[in-house]
Parts: C-alpha cells; structure tokens; sequence
C-alpha cells in the first residue's frame, strides 16, 4: 500500500469511526466500534465498520447521505470510495448493529 493510499484508508475510516460515535449507541459509554481491513482482493480490499446500532431502540435509522451536503462524512466518503454500502442485523425489534462496507480502488 502506497503512502497516498494509506492516507485515503485512515480518513475513510476516521469518518466512519466518528459517525459511528455521533450517531449510534457505540457513542455511548461503553459502548465499542469494530473496524475489519479485508485485504483478500488485493487490488479491491474491502473496509467494514460496525457500530452498535441507533441510540434510540425505535429508530430505523442506517447510514444515509444527506442530498444536500456535500461536506458530510458520507458525503466525503462517496467521493473517495469506490462504493460503500450499508446494512444491519435485526433482531424482531430493532435494529442491533449496522456495518457499512466500503470498496477501495486502491490500484
């Protein structure tokens, strides 16, 4: 991984990181974000980062960018990711963790 690179790898996962403790239960205290590097596909490795879920247990809020910013982390995200896509695990009544996984060009 080139110097470049690895500076588009650490503030992807900076944005991620503090939008996880802005907006979800992992910014509570106690609370943890688990941050995974697949490196598998060299030329296409894939970053996943898990937070704990929105902080209030009725809310179906996930990661979504907002139309009309385009300074936001996700929308800084877009810019410098190949793809990045969000998803979560449900339980019946809520939503217990999201996890977005980005796709770096890094060739």
């Amino acid at each position: 991984m080139l110097p470049v690179q690895g500076t588009r790898l650490a503030r992807i996962t900076r944005i991620l990181v503090t939008n996880a403790h802005q907006h979800s239960r992992s910014g509570l205290p106690g609370g943890t974000v688990r941050v995974v590097l697949d490196q598998t596909r060299p030329s296409l490795p894939h970053l996943y980062v898990t937070d704990q879920g929105p902080r209030n247990p009725g809310s179906l809020q996930y990661p979504q960018m907002n139309p009309g910013s385009s300074t936001s982390g996700l929308a800084v995200l877009n810019h410098l990711a190949l793809s990045w896509i969000p998803s979560w695990t449900w339980d019946g009544n809520r939503i217990q963790q999201t996890t977005v996984e980005v796709i770096l060009d890094l060739s």
